[in-house]
């Protein structure tokens, strides 16, 4: 029987998973999208924390003994690259270089980028997804 409770009910239930249905789509035609995800640690960074036991320079995880702090990655090891020995100095003179890593600008000056930083240059190539 239709009533208001259950017309409320659907209302809410659609309301929730509304959003939800194009990923969902996404995945079951194409598989899960591409993504790409930046850590990135000012004030200090200790290599045990991130950086594979052994590792000395960049590459691929896919043999590699994963640190206890991001072993969660361990399922997608495979697809997975370090890039080790980036530094900041060009971006900031100080001890905090405001995350201009991600476009090599200096972000303490209050100067803006002279160019695109690779997360948004990125964003223009892989689909855009909504979260999760």
């Amino acid at each position: 029987m239709l009533n208001r409770r259950n017309v409320l009910k659907g209302l809410a239930a659609a309301a929730v998973a509304g959003p939800m249905l194009p990923n969902v789509a996404q995945a079951a035609k194409k598989g899960a999208p591409k993504r790409v995800i930046f850590f990135m640690q000012n004030q200090g960074f200790d290599p045990l924390t991130a950086i594979p036991a052994g590792m000395k320079s960049s590459g691929s995880l896919a043999k590699a003994k994963l640190p206890e702090p991001i072993q969660a990655l361990e399922p997608y090891k495979e697809r997975l690259h370090i890039i080790n020995g980036l530094h900041g100095v060009h971006t900031s003179p100080s001890h905090s270089a405001f995350f201009g890593a991600l476009g090599g600008y200096r972000g303490s000056d209050g100067v803006p980028p002279s160019g695109p930083t690779i997360d948004y240059t990125l964003s223009k190539v892989l689909p855009q997804t909504l979260l999760p």
